[in-house]
């Protein structure tokens, strides 16, 4: 059995109103909300080299905090997570326990050595929304995201704060009074990006006139992850299922540079939910009768069958009949199904081996059970089968195939005979996951008057099997 494992990522988007005038008496900007692509925390771990090495898929992460390092357990990691181990990039393939994970590829030489990093780079975008209190001509908005004290741009996620990760692109969706030009992002400490301390600026100018009681919303980073700041890892006094809360600025500019309308928010991260369940493996498989005077493979069933019977009864000589059975289908393995078939014998007389009714030649005396020929001659005695498709994913050949030796009224093979030890055909097939597939096999029967008399039969065995 395998397991499946989902994930549930909690957004959340925590608003403080200013309860006190400011000291610039400043109005605060009202509906203030930063809404988060995701509100997941990064991994900022470190390797234990006690139970990782070169050339293993397994990963150990320390279980004690040392900084720069805060993430202690595999509990914000989830499998086909891209991460850093090392210099490295790896894929997680599954989260072993509270502290080891599998990863792809192999790790390499440099990416295994005791305290290398593992970071999970979790990159939101924001999306800043808010309504003005005042009308500002040609003025601008900046929103302050807070940064760490140190490193806040070395592309690796900080325990305190947002990493500026080189580059952000910013946009603001232009309305009436607001004519956007490009934003501009620059990182804590930058110019014209030191107070207050540690955050790092989005700022977007507009023309017009500005007009109170209107809606802004400014995207800052791309839903792809590029140009898009890093969210916080989990920080040294963290914990975990309670989520880790950072203040932001929300404020608006008048054309001299004087601050006029300012509100502070509160944003918050939290771990990865991880949801486990088993799903166990299952294959379904059934055979239905068809009645008589049913239209498969481009004739009229002459007599209805049933799960477990296809009787043809008297046969006149050098006549054909055709009868019919429904195959289905459904599986959830992977890697999908193939459905065979064979028979014991061949049609012998009272289930012996001889006299029997031999196999179908075909037209052109070419059909055996993994070639296919064209049998519409009545006087070309045998048994044999055809098959006509109606949804499964693959199958060998159909009544209507016309290359090689067909011509696509009734192409035909033979049923693989068991006692001649040839191996099983295949009827229908897929290579993934199937939903009530099925074909209906036609089975069809001559014989001449040099034919015994007596009854004749055979079973036909037909083998699902899925590939888990």
């Amino acid at each position: 059995m395998k397991s499946f494992i989902f994930y549930s990522v909690f957004t959340l988007s925590l608003l403080l109103t200013l309860l006190n005038p400011t000291t610039l008496e400043s109005a605060n900007l009202t509906s203030v909300k930063d809404t988060l692509q995701t509100s997941r925390l990064s991994t900022r771990a470190r390797v234990d080299a006690t139970g990782t090495s070169v050339g293993s898929s397994r990963v150990k992460i320390k279980t004690s905090a040392s900084a720069p390092a805060n993430t202690i357990t595999t509990n914000n990691l989830k499998a086909q997570d891209s991460i850093i181990v090392g210099t490295g990039t790896y894929t997680i393939v599954g989260v072993v326990d509270a502290d080891e994970i599998d990863v792809s590829p192999v790790l390499v030489s440099g990416d295994a050595d005791n305290d290398d990093p593992i970071y999970l780079k979790m990159k939101p975008r924001h999306v800043v929304t808010f309504t003005t209190t005042t009308a500002q001509a040609n003025g601008y908005f900046r929103v302050l995201l807070p940064a760490d004290t140190t490193l806040p741009n070395d592309g690796n996620p900080d325990d305190d704060g947002y990493d500026f990760n080189t580059s952000v692109d910013v946009t603001a969706t232009d309305i009436a009074n607001y004519d956007f030009v490009t934003g501009v992002a620059t990182v804590s400490g930058g110019a014209g990006c030191t107070t207050p301390a540690n955050y790092h600026c989005f700022e977007v100018h507009y023309s017009g006139a500005g007009a109170i009681g209107s809606t802004i919303i400014l995207n800052i980073g791309n839903t792809s992850g590029t140009n898009t700041p890093i969210a916080p890892a989990t920080g040294g006094s963290h914990t975990e299922g309670t989520a880790d809360t950072y203040s932001y600025l929300v404020r608006n500019y008048n054309a001299t540079n004087s601050l006029v309308d300012s509100t502070t928010g509160k944003v918050a991260h939290i771990e990865a939910v991880r949801v486990t369940a088993t799903v166990d493996p299952t294959i379904n498989f059934s055979i239905a009768g068809i009645t008589s005077g049913a239209t498969r493979c481009g004739v009229s069933t002459d007599v209805t069958t049933t799960a477990t019977s296809v009787p043809f009864g008297v046969m006149a000589l050098n006549t054909f009949k055709t009868l019919a059975n429904d195959l289905t289908v459904s599986t959830n393995a992977s890697g999908g199904y193939v459905v065979t078939a064979a028979e014991n014998d061949q049609l012998g007389k009272g289930g012996a081996t001889t006299p029997f009714i031999p196999d179908n030649p075909g037209n052109n005396t070419l059909a055996s059970e993994s070639v296919s020929d064209e049998w519409t001659t009545t006087t070309i005695n045998g048994f044999g089968y055809s098959i006509q498709n109606v949804d499964a994913s693959s199958v060998p050949f159909q009544y209507t195939t016309a290359t090689g030796n067909c011509t696509g009224t009734f192409c035909s093979r033979q049923f693989a005979d068991a006692q001649a030890s040839e191996t099983p055909g295949t009827i229908f097939s897929s290579s993934t996951v199937a939903n009530a597939e099925n074909v209906y096999v036609c089975y069809r029967l001559s014989v001449g008057a040099t034919q015994a008399a007596g009854d004749y039969e055979n079973q036909i065995t037909y083998t699902a099997t899925g590939t888990f």
